[in-house]
């Protein structure tokens, strides 16, 4: 019994993290929202990096699939429980995130869920999944 109100704390925690991108941006005009200075201009070291694909992809599963859906359509499981519906990572309005933003929209600038920047400590990791969310645009 511990182990399943375990597993469903950490579905639920999950859930609230995954509204990272609707957060920032009206779900209804799909406006870009304003990212700090220093994330506009932030680069990306892994930029390009084809090794991480398979660490952007799997942390986006563990993370980011049960509300927007493995293709990012924010269509996932949860979807349909959350308060604000996930943003569409594969919609053209995401064309508008450099990978600052992107960044500062995964990991930092969400005040209403959990803390992804202890939850995915590793700098390689976090950029490893703003590569595989920027993959999400071109497919």
């Amino acid at each position: 019994m511990k182990k399943l109100i375990s597993k469903l704390s950490i579905l639920a925690l999950m859930a609230t993290m995954l509204m990272s991108f609707v957060g920032e941006q009206d779900s209804k005009t799909n406006t870009k929202k304003e990212v700090p200075a220093e994330y506009k201009t932030k680069e990306n070291p892994y930029e390009g990096d084809t090794s991480l694909k398979m660490i952007g992809l799997r942390n986006f599963n563990r993370h980011c699939v049960s509300c927007h859906g493995k293709k990012g359509k924010g269509d996932g499981v949860m979807a349909k429980n959350m308060k604000t519906a996930p943003g569409d990572l594969s919609a053209d309005y995401m064309k508008q995130y450099n990978d600052g933003e992107l960044y500062y929209l995964s990991f930092v600038g969400i005040a209403d869920r959990p803390d992804f920047m202890k939850l995915i400590p590793s700098e390689e990791t976090k950029w490893a999944v703003v590569n595989y969310v920027k993959s999400l645009r071109e497919q």
